[in-house]
């Protein structure tokens, strides 16, 4: 009865998706909205723990790739000396999503796309695919938690090595360079969830504080962060008066050392070790955006929170979007409120703390279906950058909002915003 159960919920799904191509759009996406509503209750709890913790070296190792294992035991120690749970239970559905008919699709599309020699098109087909029940109170928090704790450094440094051996001892990776991503997992491992790190800001804040925000200004500005005469580009693709080299922009972002290509590389590593696992991925701010870039390219489900606007970067990396597709079949959901000028995208400007403290975030739009919890209307917050924090998100928002307000958020497509139009100012220039 379950097993039917599961196939009838999948069926309806999937009418609702086809709904989506022949009615009025807005009104379709609220009809899947309530249905998806409708299945909490119905949903399939699963339970995982901090299992796994992935390092991939950036500009000085690039070729290193670790992987440190924890087992329970080293799980429930972790949670007495730190106070804080490692164990988080999350509710998923069956839902659907897509799947690339080649295998290497991905691949092929994008080096078309940036030759730009033909057409770039891919096959796809729908699918049936265990996702995330990001309407679920308990379980948007929990993720919210987990992308927290990708900032916490384990105690832990018995490295599994999985590549070249730089340093097995010390504490490299932690407290120098490159990407970490903590995989929390089922016991069965049948399900993971990859969080992945963002940006690490101010004083103290950790020796990755100026790689990060190299990334950060490489990814979400409009032309090499050059803001005006008084910064510093990380890219040579400034040309003048709001121009810049497009193909230069485009190979700026999609450098080797960079994160979101050494993402790609540690969550490819990850599916070819857990063939047979489901995989989610989550993330705040850098890490939400370099999340959603992965969850685009992989189709991997992705959660992210208060992310800058990741559309912008998406067509610089020639990222697919398969046509005519519904924002909510991407599976890749936005998290973020008003007060939050990042999120937002107003976090630009001469008396902005952006601009004091050297970030270009430029961007605004997102890919896949974005959900904003109203705070400046209803919390009464002023737009602030210290609103952005996850733990500001967790304790002030998400733990009181369906107490005080009961209703979830609106959740739109900013593919379906007219308005929503990033670097308006700028002219790229192609063929330079």
């Amino acid at each position: 009865m379950k097993a039917l159960k599961s196939l009838f919920d999948t069926e309806i799904i999937w009418f609702i998706s086809f709904l989506l191509l022949f009615l009025n759009f807005p009104y379709a996406l609220e009809a899947a909205n309530q249905f998806i509503l409708n299945q909490v209750e119905s949903g399939e709890p699963t339970t995982v723990s901090l299992r796994h913790v992935f390092h991939h070296g950036s500009t000085k190792y690039p070729n290193l790739f670790r992987r440190m294992d924890l087992t329970e035991t080293k799980v429930r120690t972790q949670e007495l000396e730190s106070g804080a749970p490692l164990t988080f239970t999350l509710m998923g559905i069956n839902g659907t999503g897509i799947e690339y008919v080649k295998e290497n699709a991905v691949k092929e599309f994008r080096d078309m796309s940036k030759n730009k020699l033909k057409s770039a098109k891919l096959d796809w087909r729908d699918i049936p695919k265990y996702i995330p029940l990001i309407k679920h109170w308990k379980t948007l928090i929990n993720l919210a938690k987990l992308t927290y704790n990708a900032y916490v450094k384990p105690e832990d440094q018995d490295w599994y090595d999985l590549g070249k051996k730089y340093g097995l001892n010390d504490t490299f990776g932690w407290d120098q360079d490159g990407i970490r991503g903590y995989v929390f997992a089922s016991n069965d491992n049948k399900t993971l969830v990859i969080s992945i790190k963002g940006t690490s800001m101010g004083f103290g804040a950790g020796p990755t504080v100026g790689n990060d925000k190299f990334n950060d200004n490489r990814l979400f500005s409009c032309c090499c962060a050059y803001v005006d005469r008084t910064w510093s580009s990380v890219c040579p693709c400034y040309l003048d008066n709001y121009r810049c080299n497009q193909d230069c922009l485009e190979k700026s972002v999609d450098e080797d050392e960079l994160y979101f290509a050494i993402t790609l590389n540690m969550v490819d590593r990850i599916m070819k070790e857990f063939p047979k696992s489901v995989i989610w991925i989550t993330g705040h701010s850098l890490g939400g955006a370099l999340s959603s870039l992965i969850g685009l390219t992989y189709n991997i489900p992705a959660v992210a929170f208060e992310s800058p606007g990741d559309r912008l970067p998406a067509r610089r990396l020639h990222l697919p979007h398969p046509p005519a597709l519904p924002a909510e079949k991407m599976n890749i959901w936005h998290l973020g409120h008003t007060a939050d000028p990042i999120f937002m995208g107003v976090c630009n400007g001469i008396r902005s703390s952006c601009y004091v403290g050297g970030y270009a975030m430029e961007s605004k739009c997102h890919v896949g279906v974005t959900c904003s919890f109203d705070s400046v209307e209803k919390l009464g917050w002023r737009v602030d950058i210290r609103s952005h924090r996850i733990q500001e998100v967790i304790d002030k928002i998400l733990n009181v909002w369906e107490t005080l307000f009961g209703d979830f958020p609106h959740c739109y497509s900013d593919e379906d915003e007219e308005e929503c139009v990033d670097c308006g100012l700028w002219e790229y220039i192609e063929g330079i």
